[in-house]
């Protein structure tokens, strides 16, 4: 059964730790303490991406790891959030590391594409954080946005070759209040077969000619955000 809701949490490092030490220490903490909620079906901690990789059409997300969580109902992921084991247990092993408290986008996530992971393939995702065009309300906003995906993206030369998964949840329901609030309307999770790949597709005449125009006549490119990690599923 699919995923009724996806909490996606946004952390930001503390200013004396680098990004990677940030990592390692985050995930030191989630394999001795792994997150245990009735309903979690699955973990997944995305580690920035060291190096000149980058995209340049929208702004880096001022974030320093992004967590996938997938709930098999909304009130599941809230009674998490609401319990000790959230305050005291896991943001509470955690909270040193952070800057400020994590930030949240949620929803009910809609899969585009999918296939297996294989050991020959090097995952990359890329996390578009867009915030709608203020002529947009957020229901037409999500639909477009969806079908710019499907009827767009999944049509790129090659995309099927290159990209693992791509799913994409529309911020239709609401993320838990003890979170830091965002201005985001959604997120996106495309994951890639490779660095290499993203970067073919992101420089591809179809994506500069056919994609880009179609995501800006949505995307409010100044307050909207790419982030690029390698993910480690911790389910």
């Amino acid at each position: 059964m699919a995923a009724a809701y996806k909490l996606t949490v946004l952390l930001k490092r503390r200013a004396d730790l680098d990004a990677d030490s940030f990592a390692d220490a985050w995930l030191e903490v989630d394999r001795g303490y792994p997150p245990i909620a009735p309903g979690l079906e699955r973990y997944v901690f995305n580690r920035r991406v060291s190096g000149p990789l980058s995209i340049a059409d929208l702004p880096s997300a001022p974030y320093d790891a992004v967590i996938e969580t997938w709930w098999r109902r909304k009130n599941d992921a809230a009674d998490w959030v609401v319990s000790g084991a959230f305050e005291n247990g896991w943001l509470g092993r955690r909270r040193a590391m952070l800057a400020e408290r994590p930030a949240a986008v949620a929803g009910q996530p809609v899969v585009c594409w999918e296939r297996p992971l294989t050991d020959e393939m090097s995952p990359v995702t890329v996390f578009t954080l867009p915030v709608a065009r203020r002529n947009l309300r957020l229901g037409e906003f999500s639909e477009r946005w969806v079908g710019v995906y499907r009827g767009v993206v999944l049509a790129s030369p090659g995309a099927q070759e290159g990209i693992v998964r791509c799913e994409l949840t529309p911020a239709l329901l609401g993320a838990p209040s003890r979170f830091e609030r965002t201005r985001f309307d959604g997120v996106s999770a495309v994951t890639f077969v490779s660095a290499e790949a993203l970067v073919a597709a992101y420089d591809s005449e179809h994506r500069r000619t056919i994609v880009a125009p179609g995501e800006r006549d949505l995307v409010d490119p100044v307050f909207s955000g790419r982030f690029i990690g390698t993910p480690v599923d911790l389910t």
